[in-house]
């Protein structure tokens, strides 16, 4: 019996392979699959395959002309890709067990037209009851019927494939419910996670122009992941990627397909920003909750006063978390640009049993659906508010999912809570909802951005958190590097779209990835003293600071002055470790701005790496008289004075140090000073105060004490009195 696990392994191995245009190897390994599967017909159509392929080599070595050679190698490359596909899915009906598999079984004896006939026919039934019942829409009967649907659609592609035409008229007809299609896209997209279909993504081109947006924005994005995962594959099918590129054209759709790229790109910041949240965000706010409610005076929230009045305590409500404010700053920032914020938020809240179908994950959310109207049956009036559960699903800032998730959780809460929440609710969306009309005016396609956006953090959810996600392929796993793709740059290669991602990249500190556009960008203008700078920047971040000082040399070249780029050549010599270039760079940024503090320090600390500690004293002195309360400068001062033998003042600075903090360095520093004052046993002491802190240790003092041995000397301790000293050290800490 074969293992699953090992059979991806050689598709995935048969697909890289043919990527590399390496067909001999390709078919060496679905010999051995395709022996595997017992199948006359696959093993005849592998040997077919391999005897054209071995024709078209003959052809070439002798050298026969054939203008249609290339063409035929295409079709012949295209049919060992569409082998392999099949050899896959023949071997996993026969071995596997997981959720694709066991659901194909199932359908083995259902057609596509069959489950047709039976909306149809439901569907009309529908109609006539609407006449008299305006929820008739909203039964069991056809929620069940779009669960089998989904999971037929996701399953049994090669049987959709046969009647794709009933599929396109199903879709084309404007009295079906909206949501249906929409879960239909999902099945779709999902299918085609698991398997290439031509057939499926001619399919979407035709939904991705639907005048519903959730159909369109959902199709779009599917067609994005899926040209993503299979872009090897595209060059093969210039009938798909032609009529993309048309269809993209002539709808004016390039900047909504970059905005929705830039989403699929945002994913990867989700697990970051879940992480920030546990890990900073929340941990705070449970420190500040005593201090809250007695600042907030919370028992008495509800009196007349606290309705007129303002608390003067709110200002400084914060003061005692003051890192909290920035960080609630970020994370508001990030929800506003459509970052899932609300992913570790959620992601507890999916054991309702509604979760327990698979397509409920990716079902849009309409406020009619029965499980929604069961879960506020007996609710008050604020929660069956019509209003309220349509800007619920108007709402921008929660996808799908956990709007499921919200609405179903709340016959679970406890009246307060409810009824806070509910109150809260209302406001919340009445606020929304004047921000979405302004940016509906502001910005064309809103819609479909944030159907797409919503799509996408549906789709995330299910393969992250789903209980069964490990048998789902997760299109997150990998790296989001659309840029790189084949498609994409025939799609989007122009330099606007190119800067805007790039941007994005750079913003979000996704440097290997800026880096990629960057260079592609100064390939097309190699003038640009922006794009010199931030690749830079972005070689600096990952400290490659050779290739970082390439390019700002590069901006100094093309005519930046400014301060900034020269200090930022300067740092890179200063970390290449050559401080006398960077000493004149500083210089030059001191010219054209004297009194930069920064750069004042920094020259110091190249004048302490040349050793002309004289010279560093004079800036260090200088940053300590324009940058009254910097107590740091005075531990570079104090060292240049010990180094320099003006034991006096750098006693003095040490001792300003340590009363402000217990440094380990400043202790042995100290200790240096008063030894070679001839305060031995005050040295000793410094010497023990530094070992016996926390985050030190004797081992460490010694490595320390070893490298400052030839300034002792210097300054007259005698080399023998060294292991004493050392020796004297040991035994007190045994006292």
């Amino acid at each position: 019996m074969m293992n699953v696990k090992e059979l991806k392994s050689k598709h995935k191995a048969i697909c890289t392979t043919l990527a590399g245009k390496k067909v001999k190897d390709a078919l060496d390994l679905i010999q051995s699959l395709a022996k595997e599967t017992h199948n006359g017909d696959i093993i005849d159509a592998h040997y077919n395959l391999e005897f054209t392929y071995k024709n078209i080599l003959r052809y070439t070595v002798e050298g026969i002309s054939d203008p249609e050679r290339q063409k035929i190698y295409n079709h012949l490359v295209k049919d060992v890709y569409q082998l392999s596909d099949k050899i896959f899915t023949h071997l996993l009906d026969k071995y596997s067990s997981d959720m694709v598999s066991e659901l194909q079984r199932e359908f083995k004896d259902v057609e596509l037209s069959s489950l047709l006939n039976e909306f149809s026919e439901l569907w009309g039934s529908i109609e006539l009851q609407k006449v008299l019942d305006a929820n008739a829409e909203n039964n069991s009967e056809l929620q069940e019927w779009g669960y089998k649907m989904f999971q037929f659609l996701w399953s049994s592609e090669s049987k959709v494939s046969i009647e794709i035409d009933s599929l396109h008229s199903y879709f084309k007809n404007e009295s079906y419910p909206w949501h249906t299609k929409s879960l239909m896209v999902a099945a779709i997209n999902l299918s085609l996670m698991h398997r290439f279909s031509p057939e499926y993504l001619r399919l979407l081109m035709d939904l991705m122009v639907s005048k519903d947006d959730q159909i369109s924005a959902r199709a779009i994005t599917s067609l994005l992941i899926a040209f993503s995962k299979y872009d090897d594959r595209l060059p093969l099918y210039p009938d798909l990627y032609t009529r993309f590129f048309m269809l993209i054209e002539e709808y004016e759709m390039e900047t909504l397909v970059q905005s929705i790229v830039i989403q699929l790109i945002r994913t990867q910041e989700t697990e970051k920003i879940s992480q920030k949240l546990h890990d900073e965000i929340l941990p705070e706010v449970v420190k500040m909750q005593p201090k809250l409610k007695e600042k907030l005076d919370l028992e008495n929230m509800l009196s007349e006063n606290m309705m007129d009045d303002k608390n003067p305590e709110w200002d400084e409500l914060f003061k005692d978390s003051p890192n909290l404010i920035s960080k609630m700053e970020e994370l508001t920032e990030w929800q506003m640009e459509g970052a899932d914020v609300f992913l570790s938020t959620f992601q507890h809240l999916k054991h309702f049993s509604f979760f327990n179908n698979i397509s409920n994950w990716l079902l849009p959310f309409y406020s009619k659906h029965p499980e929604i109207q069961k879960a506020i049956e007996n609710e008050d009036d604020v929660f069956k508010n019509g209003s309220l559960l349509d800007g619920l699903g108007d709402s921008r800032f929660l996808c799908n999912s956990d709007k499921y998730s919200l609405i179903l959780s709340i016959p679970h809460m406890p009246g307060m809570q409810k009824d806070l929440m509910g109150q809260m609710f209302s406001a919340e969306l009445e606020q929304m909802a004047e921000i979405a009309k302004d940016e509906e005016a502001l910005k064309a396609n809103q819609g479909k951005l944030v159907a797409s956006n919503q799509f996408i953090q549906d789709l995330y959810r299910l393969l992250k958190v789903h209980p069964q996600r490990h048998q789902l392929e997760d299109v997150f796993s990998e790296r989001m590097d659309i840029h790189n793709k084949w498609f994409f740059k025939q799609l989007l290669g122009d330099i606007n779209s190119l800067r805007e991602i790039g941007e994005y990249y750079f913003k979000k500190e996704y440097y290997d990835d800026a880096i990629d556009i960057f260079q592609l960008l100064l390939s097309k203008d190699s003038n640009s003293e922006a794009i010199s700078q931030k690749l830079a920047f972005c070689y600096q971040k990952l400290k490659q600071y050779d290739k970082a000082l390439n390019m700002y040399l590069k901006a100094d070249l093309l005519g930046d002055e400014s301060v900034w780029n020269k200090k930022k050549v300067a740092l890179c010599y200063r970390n290449l470790k050559q401080p006398e270039k960077a000493l004149q760079y500083y210089k030059e940024a001191e010219n054209i701005d004297p009194e930069n503090l920064q750069t004042q320090a920094s020259i110091g600390h190249c004048y302490l790496e040349l050793e002309n500690f004289e010279e560093a004293l004079k800036y260090y002195f200088k940053v300590e008289y324009l940058a009254l309360g910097n107590s740091k400068v005075g531990r570079p001062i104090a060292w240049c004075s010990f180094v320099l033998g003006k034991f006096d003042q750098a006693e003095k600075y040490y001792h300003k140090l340590l009363v402000a903090e217990k440094n380990k360095h400043d202790l042995i520093n100290l200790g240096h000073t008063l030894w070679c004052k001839k305060l031995r046993k005050d040295a000793l002491a410094n010497y023990q105060k530094s070992i016996k802190l926390p985050d030190h240790s004797f081992s460490e003092f010694l490595d320390t004490f070893s490298e400052d041995l030839p300034y002792l000397k210097k300054h007259g301790i005698d080399a023998q009195d060294i292991p004493l000293m050392l020796d004297q050290i040991r035994y007190s800490l045994e006292d």
